[in-house]
């Protein structure tokens, strides 16, 4: 055969190898992926009657309950402001829960384990972040459920918690911790069978209420990328709330998630000038989008959660 015959047949062969390839790409289709929503009032379980925003404590009962605030003060680098959250590895660590499914409504033991990069378990050299050597958040996928815990570690490393789901659904469950001097935090998913219906997010809106509580944003224009400084004034009855009691080391906690994927941004709490019924943080949002925020504070001897949606720009 002539080299330019040769070549003509070359060149049909891939012609048909890349059709096959495209029809083949046709037939499976893009990536499906999930896309959560949010909810319109928030409400959770405390392990016994129903809760109008959150569950929150520690894991057998018997202390206060709790939260966790960032390193107060200070700039961030890309590194503190980077979101967490996405994996259940980060950096080596490993993050292995003894069970991915539970039934919802039923209190159960959820355990699991930290492994280091070497697949060994982590049973010391937690750096205690707020008062505590790691703290649990566990969201509902549409984030119309939010909880919380604080587990404990077991001499083996086993760190456990008493955890009830309110209703059916796609549970992120985040394990947030230092160790080596770093801050981790990673995720996985847990699943609750039974029927769910999503709940849609409400709009952005400078106002929110939850536990009986008013809650007011002040922020100014948040854009991606940017350091914002968050202020809450909150209120009560059309007052301010002026006795906010210290929350683990500071006025209060605040989870933020981002629409899509829920990735977990690291919020730090501020002193300074604020308010007797305000509580600062810092935040710098990676993307822009919406995002769900869990804001947590403590009177009369109870930790109340008011959640808002907000809008970052680019």
């Amino acid at each position: 055969m002539s080299v330019p015959a040769k070549l003509l047949a070359f060149a049909a062969l891939l012609a048909a190898t890349f059709g096959v390839a495209v029809a083949a790409g046709d037939a499976f289709g893009p990536e499906e992926r999930a896309t959560p929503v949010g909810h319109g009032t928030m409400r959770a379980d405390g392990g016994g009657a129903a809760m109008s925003s959150a569950d929150h404590g520690e894991a057998d009962g018997g202390e206060p309950a709790g939260g966790h605030e960032g390193a107060a003060g200070g700039g961030h680098d890309a590194a503190a402001t980077a979101p967490g959250g996405l994996a259940a590895t980060e950096d080596g660590y490993q993050l292995q829960p003894t069970a991915t499914t539970v039934e919802a409504g039923k209190r159960t033991r959820f355990s699991f384990r930290i492994l280091d990069p070497r697949g060994r378990v982590v049973r010391s050299g937690y750096e205690p972040e707020a008062e505590r050597e790691l703290h649990l958040i566990v969201v509902r996928r549409d984030t119309g459920r939010f909880l919380h815990l604080h587990p404990r570690r077991a001499a083996d490393g086993t760190w456990s918690v008493d955890l009830r789901l309110p209703t059916a659904g796609v549970y992120r469950v985040f394990a947030d911790f230092v160790v080596g001097g770093k801050r981790r935090t990673l995720g996985v998913d847990l699943f609750a069978p039974g029927s769910f219906r999503p709940e849609p997010w409400p709009a952005p809106a400078a106002v929110a209420h939850g536990d009986g509580f008013t809650t007011t944003l002040r922020a100014g224009d948040l854009r991606a990328g940017r350091a914002a400084d968050l202020t809450f004034a909150v209120g009560r009855d059309g007052r301010a709330v002026t006795d906010l009691q210290p929350y683990l080391g500071a006025r209060g906690h605040l989870v933020a998630l981002r629409e899509g994927d829920l990735a977990y941004l690291h919020v730090h709490p501020q002193g300074g000038d604020a308010g007797p019924d305000q509580i600062r943080f810092a935040a710098t949002f990676p993307t822009p989008g919406r995002y769900r925020l869990f804001l947590q504070f403590q009177t009369d001897g109870r930790v109340r959660t008011v959640a808002r949606t907000v809008e970052v720009s680019r």
